[in-house]
């Protein structure tokens, strides 16, 4: 912990104060101003904006279809077993490997997908090479490799629920819908807090993906971030800053600042979302004894 963690956590702050470009023979203290340039960086609103935009098409679509593909297999017998293999399949492979076989599907001439549209008459999309659309292809690539774990999370959380609440519920008329609002929502909670953190962990930490399907096509960096920055991810941005020694800031110690601020950012959503869920939770524990209390009176 002292070595790999704590050490090196004490050095990146120095850094922070610092401008050292890793030619100089040791870093410059430039005190605050790396703070105050984050703090007037129009490209930091950019590429936030840009890791934002993938949160809104990638971890939002993930957590709900996640919870939809588990709640299908969650009774359909032997056969199930079989099908969340075959999802969960995609987790395991490389996410770079993922992004280029991406770039290919993606293709708007040769791409399966293009030729599928083509059969129905319609153009296809340029996916990667459009402003509208890049960040949407590259949220539906990382969506389709970690579907997969997010069912099986939630699938796991489904089978600790115990039935008799189920069975209570549907003694008091409850409807179906009714019985995942106030029973199987409550007791997700936990599971569903677990998997929003990681999520929003993961789409602030995006880079892989970015840099295999916009990137030279050589595993460089060079194009990576395209069409028209569109794509240019916090991380991204963090490392062109880390080795782009042609701007008078640029270097280990703005990458540094850059990486706090990431940190910083990243427990505060981390915080609130923990907040929020331990407020919705407790309200939806008092919800259902409530619910059932009037239906009770009313009978």
């Amino acid at each position: 912990m002292l070595v790999f963690i704590l050490i090196p956590l004490g050095v990146s702050v120095y850094y922070t104060f610092t401008k050292w470009d890793l030619i100089a023979p040791a870093p410059t203290w430039v005190g605050l101003d790396n703070w105050r340039y984050l703090l007037h960086d129009s490209r930091i609103v950019k590429v936030m904006g840009n890791t934002f935009r993938f949160i809104l098409f990638g971890p939002t679509v993930y957590l709900v279809l996640g919870l939809l593909l588990a709640l299908l297999l969650r009774n359909g017998g032997r056969a199930t077993s079989g099908f969340r293999a075959v999802f969960i399949l995609p987790y395991v492979l490389a996410t770079v490997g993922v992004g280029t076989i991406w770039r290919w599907v993606l293709n708007d001439r040769a791409g399966p997908i293009a030729q599928l549209l083509d059969v129905f008459g319609i153009n296809s999309p340029q996916w990667l090479f459009d402003p509208k659309w890049a960040m949407i292809a590259i949220a539906a690539a990382t969506t389709w490799q970690a579907l997969g774990f997010g069912m099986a999370i939630y699938f796991a959380g489904l089978q600790d629920i115990p039935k008799q609440l189920y069975e209570a519920a549907g003694l008091d008329g409850a409807t179906p819908f009714q019985r995942f609002r106030y029973v199987t929502l409550p007791q997700l909670s936990p599971i569903i807090l677990f998997l929003t953190v990681t999520a929003l962990i993961s789409a602030l930490q995006l880079y892989d993906p970015v840099v295999a399907m916009t990137g030279d096509g050589f595993g460089g960096t060079a194009a990576a971030g395209g069409p028209q920055d569109s794509t240019r991810t916090i991380v991204l941005y963090l490392y062109n800053q880390m080795f782009q020694y042609n701007e008078s800031i640029s270097g280990l110690g703005y990458a540094s600042t850059i990486a706090w601020f990431l940190a910083i950012v990243t427990i505060v959503f981390t915080v609130a979302q923990w907040m929020l869920f331990q407020r919705r939770r407790s309200r939806g524990e008092r919800r259902p004894r409530r619910g059932l209390l009037r239906r009770k009176a009313g009978a």
